[in-house]
């Protein structure tokens, strides 16, 4: 009962917002709680992506795209991805799959599994939402979305960025952010291990 009288609140402070006789989707009713931090994780399908932008493009607002492990998040993965928000109305987060991760980092990694990266990630105020995927790139992905900025760290050439052509076409941007010089998840494990070798 709880719930309904909270969502039944909800929709209809969505609905005064509007002119003349409306009705609210179920979409804008899910992004208000999102929002709201009500609803859980912010995590979604390639499907529900697609819808996100598709609500996003309805009310002018600019989407942010980045991917990544994000395998041991780090001050400068926070710092990324505060500064990657700066560039637009929502951030949404491409996240590699555990068998992503592993054929690109090698059979010991990734260190935290999917859910635990997800879980972390979601945390951060900066990200909206997370979608994962299980390509070694997210260049697929990147190109059914289409952002209005696609964003990658500085250790990044902007013509070596997956998608980046198919953004660049739709009359995106690319952007590389600041490389924060130290900052690395496998710098971080080879650290670890010198330690405890």
């Amino acid at each position: 009962m709880n719930d309904a009288v909270r969502l039944a609140n909800l929709a209809a402070s969505l609905v005064i917002q509007k002119i003349g006789a409306s009705a609210v989707t179920s979409f804008e009713l899910g992004l208000a709680l999102n929002e709201q931090n009500l609803a859980p994780s912010g995590v979604l399908s390639e499907d529900q992506a697609l819808n996100v932008v598709l609500e996003m493009r309805s009310r002018d607002e600019r989407l942010v795209m980045t991917n990544g492990c994000f395998d041991l998040l780090h001050r400068g993965h926070v710092a990324y991805l505060q500064e990657a928000k700066s560039l637009g109305d929502r951030l949404l987060v491409a996240v590699n799959s555990d068998d992503s991760v592993k054929r690109l980092k090698g059979a010991d990694r990734p260190i935290n599994t999917l859910d635990d990266r997800i879980s972390v990630l979601s945390a951060l105020s900066s990200v909206d939402w997370i979608v994962p995927f299980d390509e070694d790139t997210p260049e697929k992905l990147i190109e059914k979305i289409l952002p209005d900025v696609l964003v990658k760290g500085g250790d990044y050439k902007k013509d070596a960025i997956a998608g980046g052509k198919a953004v660049l076409k739709n009359g995106g941007t690319l952007e590389v952010l600041s490389f924060h010089e130290g900052q690395s998840s496998s710098e971080m494990i080879r650290n670890i291990r010198k330690r405890t070798d």
